[in-house]
């Protein structure tokens, strides 16, 4: 049988061109994945979850003020914590004072013995009606420790303990900037912050929050509130310095 050779190299040529046809429409558009490109991508880290907004606050000639968190105070000052949660779980704060002395500030018998904590409700450290912090002790920062978990933990055996060494001999400075623009002293190592890996805890809260994750990020928001994130399945741990003078 004759066969038309330029025909059949036609046929092929065609063939060919359908082929590279079908390949190219299996290509993604700019701006798109084919699914074989998407299985291979890896997978992205799910966004750190909103835990809490803290912001503290001052009571000065029966008005309450909500202050910078870095804000220097000074002695005799009154002042409280106010969160408003988007985690459910459990709150622990404790305080190591600069005397040295730690001291579990909630939950207490002083401050409120119910730490559990609900989405989007407000919360006061300390909780008691009408319960405030008054400043006192060695100018420095006291650090207060915040332990958020999904599940309850048990409290440090002791409510007080000294911290043994020396006590830090910092003190707070002002930060000129703001000062000369606003009259106001913060110092910008105080407020919120993550802890250092390795860094050592108080001995009352190392078996309480030895294990919990110090991977925390911080947004500065309106009057002094500060949004705290973090991953929402897993214990987790910050500070909060407050300066005083």
């Amino acid at each position: 049988m004759y066969v038309n050779k330029r025909i059949l190299l036609l046929c092929s040529a065609l063939a060919l061109r359908g082929l590279s046809s079908s390949i190219a429409s299996a290509q993604a558009a700019p701006g798109q994945t084919t699914p074989a490109q998407a299985a291979a991508k890896p997978a992205e880290a799910a966004p750190a979850a909103m835990l809490v907004d803290i912001t503290l606050e001052r009571r000065r000639d029966g008005k309450i003020e909500p202050m910078a968190a870095g804000h220097v105070f000074a002695k005799g000052d009154i002042i409280r914590l106010k969160l408003t949660s988007h985690y459910d779980g459990y709150l622990y704060v404790m305080n190591q004072g600069t005397s040295g002395k730690f001291a579990t500030v909630y939950p207490s018998m002083q401050t409120g013995n119910d730490n559990r904590i609900h989405m989007m409700k407000q919360y006061l450290v300390p909780a008691v009606e009408d319960g405030w912090f008054e400043v006192e002790g060695p100018a420095g920062f006291d650090v207060l420790y915040f332990l958020l978990s999904p599940t309850a933990l048990a409290t440090p055996a002791v409510s007080s303990f000294a911290a043994p060494g020396p006590v830090s001999s910092l003190k707070p400075r002002c930060n000129d900037d703001i000062f000369r623009a606003r009259g106001e002293c913060t110092d910008d190592s105080a407020g919120p912050a993550a802890l250092p890996t390795g860094q050592a805890l108080p001995a009352p809260l190392a078996p309480l929050a030895g294990g919990a994750s110090r991977d925390i990020t911080f947004t500065n928001k309106a009057n002094g509130t500060v949004g705290v994130q973090g991953e929402s399945t897993a214990p987790m741990l910050y500070t909060f310095r407050l300066a005083h003078l």
